[in-house]
């Protein structure tokens, strides 16, 4: 039994490392190539922007109807001030961090050069 039990909780906790991996940026070297092997279908396109300015989040995605988004979390690898994303996220229901944007968590990424 306590073999069984063993082995049970020792395939969940592998299960789990492996299933917990972060963002990983994907570089895409010719855009009209790449389009044809990335599907962006229900993904986003965005310009990451840095702000210094107070008052503002340091990091937020610019959409191209001009909102911005300020993901909750994002990778260091994605902090690229005027790199241009496709991305996945779903609203979040909290009180803005900063005046101009509306939180988001992202659910995917993937760079666009």
């Amino acid at each position: 039994m306590k073999t069984r039990l063993y082995i049970t909780g020792m395939s969940l906790v592998g299960i789990m490392a492996f299933s917990c991996c972060g963002q990983k940026p994907v570089a895409i070297e010719d855009t009209k190539t790449a389009l044809m092997d990335f599907d962006t279908k229900g993904y986003t396109s965005g310009t990451i922007v840095q702000s210094k300015a107070e008052g503002d989040c340091e990091w937020t995605i610019k959409l191209e109807d001009g909102r911005h988004l300020d993901p909750m979390t994002i990778d260091k690898d994605f902090m690229q001030n005027g790199a241009t994303v496709w991305f996945k996220y779903t609203p979040q229901r909290r009180m803005s961090r900063c005046d101009k944007a509306s939180p988001v968590g992202i659910t995917e990424m993937k760079m666009n050069m």
